[in-house]
């Protein structure tokens, strides 16, 4: 029987192109966007071996561009905290790109099939799930991989309720063209500067011809003067307070992880199951390593049912420690004032390896799939 899968992001496709490999016909039931996802990704070594198990590596590899550094700076003074060398393969992507290549992949992958509208409504019985879409047709699966999103029907199916942003902080993001700005800004390291109570991150994607950039703030300090009151004193970051640079707005929802992944027939994956903060460059890759888990899962089981439990009970313990760290690292980097500048002193006396050793697990991914 037809394994069904909701959403049509990275999370959706991989898992998609993930069940269609352990030999699983599926459909898809969501509609494609209109358009492509903007914005760049950075992946971790745990990320690129999702990705070879998916078997799009090579085709991944090919649109990356591989960064050599993460430089961590101070915001205000320009000065260099450290610098970490990026020893295993750590690269980044725009998402426009890895979302056409899952895409040509599940469009030539004859086990996959496209329904394209959302599911409404689902009952879960023994021997499967009984779908209704909001094009009033009806869908019968042996399973739903709900990838949906933190406002989809899976996350509500599964746990009773959808995520809801916080108000606190905010993410500023927008991607520039690398000829608008100054050559330092293509070079291919990833950079974090740390300011008091905000931080920065860019990179570069698409070969270095443009630039992505990512702000973290609070909801406060985000008023029509936020640029130039956050880079304006920067010598190096002064380019951004440009005024003709349109930043997009994004409410940060709070971060976390349902106690409960899997409701008879269904399990969640992506952001339905993981709200990870932006701290660590994990959503992404946590979204891939669910589909790679799904793929050792449904292969290391003849029952769809026990691997649906398999499944569930390994990402969501894997999952929980990566959201923790992401959260812890969220808040130093948050930090402002005394404890902003006692932060600052105190990466700068550790040096990269502690850094190395403060993201060695989660860049090592699930010790389940890292084979």
């Amino acid at each position: 029987m037809t394994i069904a899968v909701s959403g049509y992001g990275i999370a959706g496709l991989s898992a998609a192109l993930a069940a269609a490999n352990a030999g699983k016909d599926v459909t898809i039931c969501s509609s494609a966007p209109n358009t492509a996802p903007a914005g760049g990704i950075q992946l971790a070594p745990n990320g690129w071996r999702a990705l070879d198990q998916l078997g799009i590596r090579a085709a991944a590899m090919a649109q990356a561009t591989r960064l050599s550094h993460i430089h961590v700076r101070d915001l205000d003074s320009g000065v260099t905290l450290t610098r970490l060398p990026l020893e295993n393969h750590y690269a980044s992507i725009s998402r426009a790109a890895l979302f056409s290549i899952l895409q040509d992949t599940i469009t030539t992958t004859a086990r996959i099939a496209h329904h394209p509208a959302s599911i409404t409504q689902a009952v879960s019985h023994d021997n499967g799930i009984d779908m209704i879409c909001d094009d009033g047709r009806s869908v019968t699966a042996a399973a739903l991989i709900a990838a949906d999103g933190v406002g989809g029907f899976g996350r509500r199916f599964v746990s009773g309720t959808s995520a809801t942003p916080q108000t606190e902080r905010v993410a500023m993001r927008i991607e520039i063209v690398a000829d608008q700005l100054p050559a330092l800004f293509s070079q291919a390291t990833s950079n974090l500067w740390l300011g008091q109570g905000a931080h920065l991150v860019h990179y570069p994607i698409a070969g270095g011809t443009r630039i992505n950039f990512a702000v973290t703030l609070s909801a406060q300090r985000s008023t029509s003067t936020w640029q130039t009151d956050l880079f304006g004193n920067n010598p190096v970051l002064a380019c951004l307070a440009n005024s003709a640079f349109s930043w997009t707005k994004t409410p940060l929802p709070a971060a976390g992880s349902p106690i409960c992944w899997r409701r008879g027939r269904v399990v969640l994956a992506g952001d339905a199951a993981h709200i990870m903060p932006p701290h660590l460059a994990q959503g992404a890759g946590q979204a891939l390593q669910d589909a790679a888990s799904l793929y050792s899962a449904l292969t290391a089981s003849g029952s769809v049912h026990e691997a649906l439990g398999i499944y569930a009970r390994d990402r969501s313990t894997a999952v929980s420690r990566v959201v923790q760290k992401a959260e812890i690292s969220g808040k130093v980097m948050a930090m402002g004032g005394a404890a902003g500048r006692l932060r600052n002193i105190l990466i700068n006396v550790a040096g990269p390896s502690f850094l190395q050793s403060w993201l060695a697990d989660v860049w090592a991914g699930d010790p389940r799939i890292a084979n």
